[in-house]
């Protein structure tokens, strides 16, 4: 296929995201504006992004992967685009946009967008994790930190998070957070609440989204061996609980991070 029939292509693809976008734009504040998209092929990234009045997408620039590493395959994934006016942007590979299931994923990755451009960096400098890890020359700590999965109390403590109730459940995570915030060291803490408020977050209106579409709730069992996906699944949980108790909480994502690092 050549170029402009592959751009094209993506064009009809990102068009229904506007389409489901008009649709849930008002569940969140989170997902009120559109992002650039990146699609991925072959290793070149092809950025859309919003212009004009009427708010579509059009076709920016084309770009062979700037980075050391080859985008994995099937790629999806949300961070700035350095060669793009470091824009926060949602990394796509063109085989995910073929499936229109991957458009609620997309839309959880327009909600690490907007966090990113809005919160990330004022919550980052005051982390212990963040200053030890830069001093380590460790910038991609959110993703391979060595978080202390096989300890025998987060284990104990995490897997009887199952079964706990939404409407009735802030007690028990509660406590469980306090346990943790006294049995880990602190940036083992700070790496656990940083990933259960951004991937926790991203995943709760995910979720809304799904509610809203008819579809099925993403959602697991929490059981070991654990990795980091279960701070989703603990995040979006504690978020659904902290926000029905407390309704300040709603479009204040810093309050809402403190608030789970028990401060």
């Amino acid at each position: 296929m050549d170029k402009h029939k592959f751009i094209e292509k993506q064009m009809q693809f990102i068009k229904k995201i506007c389409e489901l976008h008009e649709n849930i734009k008002y569940l969140d504040e989170s997902l009120k504006q559109l992002h650039p998209i990146a699609v991925v092929d072959d290793n070149i990234f092809y950025v859309f992004d919003v212009s004009g009045q009427d708010k579509n997408y059009e076709f920016i620039l084309e770009k062979e992967n700037p980075y050391p590493m080859a985008m994995p395959k099937g790629v999806l994934a949300a961070f700035p685009l350095e060669f793009y006016q470091n824009k926060s942007t949602v990394i796509i590979a063109a085989s995910r946009l073929e499936n229109p299931d991957n458009y609620v994923f997309a839309f959880h990755e327009f909600v690490h967008c907007f966090v990113g451009n809005k919160y990330e960096l004022d919550i980052r400098k005051e982390l212990a994790i963040e200053k030890q890890q830069r001093e380590a020359n460790n910038m991609a700590w959110e993703i391979n930190y060595l978080f202390p999965y096989e300890d025998d109390v987060f284990i104990n403590m995490t897997a009887g998070l199952n079964g706990i109730s939404i409407k009735s459940g802030l007690d028990n995570y509660i406590n469980h957070h306090k346990k943790m915030k006294e049995h880990l060291k602190e940036t083992d803490f700070e790496y656990m609440i940083w990933q259960e408020w951004k991937e926790g977050f991203a995943r709760y209106v995910e979720n809304l989204i799904r509610e809203k579409i008819g579809m099925e709730k993403n959602s697991q069992i929490l059981s070991p061996p654990f990795d980091r996906v279960c701070f989703y699944e603990i995040g979006s949980k504690y978020i659904e609980i902290l926000l029905m108790y407390d309704k300040t909480l709603y479009d204040d994502m810093e309050k809402l991070f403190y608030k789970m690092m028990l401060i």
